[in-house]
């Protein structure tokens, strides 16, 4: 096929997006099909008296060197800044107290996060023998290597902030690939975890709890609006498309646009929307496989930015935030400080805080209205950090389908779309459904499915 013919990306967030830019510089015909009429998906900047309110991803992990080349590229680079070194102090709660997460075997032994009992526990990983191979829930995974507390006040908490999931139903074996090949390689994931940096050196890669987080002066939106910049008219947005078909090793897209339908042939696809849209899109090509990926669940999640005077709040905000494991009984799953982790947050005197709610773990609190999810936001807070007043501001977004849950059986849905690439030439997906949720792992997307066409052009 070479590099001649049209190719279409499906979907502006920021998977589609980068496809397309590498895909402009390879010299192919791209043109990019949003629904919408902004791009950038769940990346969404404002800006509200004297306060930066991110209200989707609010920054990202730099762990590979294609994210770093790729902002420096596109003219991002002097706007790149880096968490505080202060952020690096990450708390989670226990018996309704803050606790630093120990980042040293110093600190780890000294720590009161976790009891005696289960420090011990924790050497006793290297002599575990390895599972068996099959699939486990990351509960039953972190229970039979680590222990209940472990799984209660570490990795119930980062799941739940990180995912918006629960560990007793996400899928190690998908949501956590590095983890379990770690443990399958080496018996351990101590031993795994020494040796396994080695290999990430020589690859370049950087490990997420080592990787520099980062976001930009003005926010995460930035990203987006540039690559949308340098790829200009060839973003169409308000296009929706309704149906794709097969056409003589071609593919016919049904595309509504201004209140019409028209149709249009490309020789290559890249989908990179959400599943439901997916499962929409490919019902015609192929139902049954439409019917299963369409089943992904995405749990609801509030975002709630709140500010304060700075002389209001009754804790030093020394650090990331916290995240809230679900045996506290807590009514949100952690808040971050933003205006500590990056500048110009908020105004002079002023500090600024994103809480989320809901989640798998409770997703009817993210449906609450704004009056009740302001209160159990700031019950929290009051209870966390301390407060002597109410929030300056208050601002509240919510995302019906926040995330995707890479839960038990989910490596078949990522065997469906290796499976669909196979079988239809042509068609490639790219976004956070395939090889993990982050900013960072959506754009590795977009650029190993761009080097796969690259190659499958030569």
């Amino acid at each position: 096929m070479g590099k001649t013919g049209k190719t279409a990306v499906i979907g502006a967030g920021i998977s589609g997006l980068c496809a397309a830019y590498w895909l402009n510089k390879h010299g192919i015909d791209v043109t990019v099909f949003e629904k919408n009429t902004r791009v950038g998906g769940s990346i969404i900047t404002e800006k509200e008296d004297g306060y930066l309110i991110d209200l989707g991803p609010n920054s990202a992990l730099e762990t590979s060197v294609e994210l770093r080349n790729l902002i420096d590229e596109i003219g991002l680079g002097k706007e790149k800044v880096y968490g505080n070194e202060i952020s690096n102090n990450r708390y989670v709660v226990r018996n309704g107290q803050l606790h630093a997460i120990p980042m040293s075997p110093g600190k780890f032994i000294g720590t009161r996060l976790f009891s005696a009992r289960a420090k011990l526990r924790l050497f006793k990983e290297p002599f575990i023998k390895p599972t068996n191979g099959n699939d486990l829930s990351l509960a039953d995974f972190v229970r039979y290597r680590l222990g209940d507390e472990f799984l209660d006040y570490a990795i119930n908490p980062f799941v739940a902030g990180v995912y918006a999931g629960d560990p007793e139903n996400l899928s190690t074996a998908a949501a956590f690939p590095k983890l379990y090949a770690l443990e399958q390689k080496y018996g351990s994931f101590i031993k795994g975890t020494i040796k396994g940096a080695r290999e990430r050196k020589k690859r370049n890669e950087v490990a997420k709890d080592r990787a520099k987080l980062f976001s930009f002066i003005s926010g995460m939106q930035i990203f987006p609006q540039t690559l949308a910049e340098k790829l200009g008219d060839r973003i169409k947005t308000g296009a929706g498309i309704l149906n794709l078909t097969e056409l003589s090793g071609k593919y016919k897209l049904h595309i509504r646009q201004d209140g019409q339908v028209r149709e249009d042939i490309f020789d290559r696809i890249v989908i990179s929307v959400p599943t439901d849209e997916q499962a929409r899109i490919l019902k015609d090509l192929t139902p049954g496989n439409a019917q299963r990926i369409g089943e992904t669940e995405y749990p609801p999640v509030g975002v709630v930015f709140t500010g304060f005077r700075k002389k209001d709040i009754l804790r030093d905000l020394d650090g990331f935030g916290y995240l809230i494991p679900k045996v506290e009984n807590k009514q949100t799953l952690g808040t971050i400080w933003s205006s500590t982790i990056f500048p110009e947050r908020a105004p002079e005197g002023y500090a600024a805080f994103t809480t989320f709610v809901g989640g798998s773990r409770q997703p009817e609190n993210a449906e609450l209205n704004d009056e009740k999810l302001t209160e159990i936001v700031l019950s929290d807070l009051k209870a966390l950090i301390g407060l002597k007043d109410n929030p300056v501001i208050v601002r509240i977004k919510r995302w019906p389908r926040a995330i995707p849950q890479y839960t038990m059986g989910y490596t078949e849905i990522q065997r469906i779309y290796n499976d669909l690439e196979d079988k239809f030439p042509g068609l490639y997906f790219a976004g956070n459904y395939r090889r993990g949720i982050g900013m960072g792992d959506s754009v590795l997307s977009a650029h190993e499915t761009v080097q796969k066409m690259i190659t499958q052009s030569e």
